[in-house]
């Protein structure tokens, strides 16, 4: 009886020690909402205010300041989230998850976003404001970066933490440009229902098409590839540690409509719900700039946004916005 009864307290004593540990180690890691903090390449003090729900309010003298300060708070909620979004697109899923991100990994190599994103950042306009900005903003986001706290993810996969780049924001937006697109899933999908039942079919549900005026050449038909393709791609996708961004709305009325004179404008962008949320709302109010938006975790400008002058959103377009070809190797 003893035995047990010394067994019992060593692993109560256990429990409530690990219980300990937790909570402090869970306080330790939230983000900084009160106090003061020094945060270089600044030129005047910012004021940043957190509401009850979270969402930053930052008051600065200049844009450039605010950018800066954005890139820090940003980073210190939603850093192992930047870390995932900005490894889809130059395929580096599998470092962290191993064999179940290969098939990402190999499949997002094809699609060239990372080479795309490369040779945008070349071409940009160094002198540009919007250059500026989004500088100031991962000079922010790496400050936290370096001195900021280490989310436990990347202590408990050792992963290393590396500075941000521009070509990281690039990838980002090119893995959501892919997300929006929807020829991966429909083109070989359709391919195969024209081959199984012909164009009339198609024509009856609606999906009307033109062929280009140069055609390939047409080597002997594979028809049954194209439904697995389709099948493919979107079981890939589903199964992703990273979800795609899919989904949205919108809608306006002109101000000549309206009973109060004034133009009405809906966005619904309605991505599949996920913790942390895919949008990270933030206010910014200087003299000659103030927008409140919603950013995509390690970008600097906001997708969906409004100020007391304007607003503006975003909805995915449905048309036509890829084409597939069927390639073979050279037997010779």
């Amino acid at each position: 009886m003893k035995i047990i009864k010394k067994i019992f307290v060593v692993l109560i004593s256990i429990i409530v020690t690990s219980a300990i540990i937790f909570f402090a180690y869970s306080q330790y890691q939230k983000p900084t909402y009160e106090g003061e903090l020094q945060i270089k390449n600044i030129s005047k003090t910012t004021n940043v205010y957190f509401d009850d729900y979270g969402i930053p309010h930052i008051y600065a003298e200049n844009q450039r300041d605010a950018m800066v300060v954005l890139g820090y708070v940003h980073a210190q909620d939603r850093l192992w989230q930047m870390e995932l979004l900005r490894r889809i697109a130059p395929r580096r899923l599998s470092e962290i998850f191993g064999t179940r991100a290969l098939k990402n990994d190999k499949f997002f190599a094809g699609l060239g976003i990372d080479e795309a994103s490369e040779n945008a950042v070349n071409e940009l306009d160094k002198n540009s404001e919007s250059y500026k900005m989004a500088t100031a903003y991962l000079d922010g986001l790496n400050q936290y970066l370096e001195n900021g706290k280490t989310p436990v993810e990347f202590s408990i996969l050792g992963i290393e933490k590396q500075k941000f780049t521009l070509k990281d924001v690039y990838n980002t937006f090119g893995f959501m440009a892919f997300s929006f697109a929807m020829a991966q899933k429909t083109d070989p999908l359709l391919t195969d229902i024209r081959n199984q039942y012909g164009e009339k079919y198609l024509k009856d549900l609606g999906v009307n098409y033109e062929y280009n005026p140069t055609r390939l050449k047409i080597t002997k038909g594979q028809t049954q590839q194209y439904l697995e393709i389709s099948k493919s791609i979107t079981d890939l996708l589903e199964k992703s540690p990273i979800a795609p961004f899919i989904g949205s709305n919108s809608w306006v009325i002109a101000d000549n409509k309206t009973k109060s004179g004034r133009v009405i404008f809906a966005n619904d962008p309605h991505i599949e719900f996920s913790q942390p949320g895919t949008w990270f709302e933030a206010h910014i109010s200087c003299p000659d700039y103030e927008i409140y938006g919603c950013y995509v975790a390690g970008t600097p400008f906001p997708l969906l946004g409004h100020n007391r002058n304007y607003a503006y959103g975003m909805t995915m377009f449905e048309n036509d916005d890829a084409d597939f070809f069927q390639e073979e190797n050279n037997p010779v």
